[in-house]
């Protein structure tokens, strides 16, 4: 009984804290600009703030760590943090309490609610602990760092989706899949951004599934030729 009274209390306060922290400004959405600057990193074949925007998942646990991470990639002076939460504790117990956010120039990025906080604030109404933060440079010198995925991330430009593009062929699978699941929805804005985006790319389907297979061939003919040689 006690235990709920204690949870009871700390949710009502986190409400109340919440209700300030919008009010007063240290708490706010993510705004088109934060956006626009995740526009230009791409990850899956998809500007990260369209991953960010409206693949969202509901309820997905660990979910946080991969879209804290894509944040992460958009911003060189950018940490990484990984901690556990109070809320998430009371919820569904200590083993399940981790969580992933981004911290910035004074504030955290919480990439499950879409939310901007004053970095005293978060704190105040999260209560995290077990921190851990990583910067770029430390990112990049962690044992298990994967240097190919991470310099392929940063080096992406949209061109290289664009025809004849080094990653045109990559569109072949995720496209589809995003275009169904924009159509499936009713988010209107989605449905215009990814419109915007094939625009710019040039996305042609017929198209890509050609080239696919060109390449496919060109795989092909030169996996033939190294086995001859041998």
């Amino acid at each position: 009984m006690f235990d709920n009274i204690k949870k009871g209390l700390y949710f009502s306060r986190m409400q109340l804290l919440m209700k300030r922290g919008l009010e007063d400004g240290s708490i706010v959405p993510f705004d088109e600009k934060f956006y626009e600057k995740m526009s230009h990193t791409y990850i899956y074949s998809l500007p990260v703030s369209i991953h960010m925007k409206y693949l969202k998942p509901t309820e997905a646990p660990g979910k946080c760590y991969d879209r804290s991470l894509f944040m992460f990639f958009c911003f060189p002076n950018a940490v990484l943090v990984r901690g556990n939460i109070k809320n998430l504790e009371l919820r569904y117990g200590k083993e399940n309490a981790g969580h992933g956010w981004m911290e910035m120039d004074g504030y955290c990025y919480d990439p499950t609610l879409l939310l901007r906080f004053k970095k005293e604030t978060y704190y105040e109404i999260y209560k995290p602990y077990n921190i851990s933060k990583t910067t770029t440079e430390e990112y990049k010198s962690c044992s298990d760092f994967n240097e190919q995925f991470y310099e392929d991330i940063v080096s992406t430009k949209l061109s290289d989706f664009q025809p004849n593009g080094r990653k045109r062929v990559d569109l072949c699978v995720t496209i589809p899949l995003v275009q169904g699941i924009a159509e499936m929805g009713t988010d209107e804005n989605f449905k215009k951004e990814l419109r915007e985006y094939l625009k710019a790319i040039q996305y042609d389907e017929k198209q890509v599934s050609e080239e696919m297979d060109q390449a496919f061939q060109k795989y092909l003919k030169e996996r033939i030729t190294k086995s001859g040689k041998m």
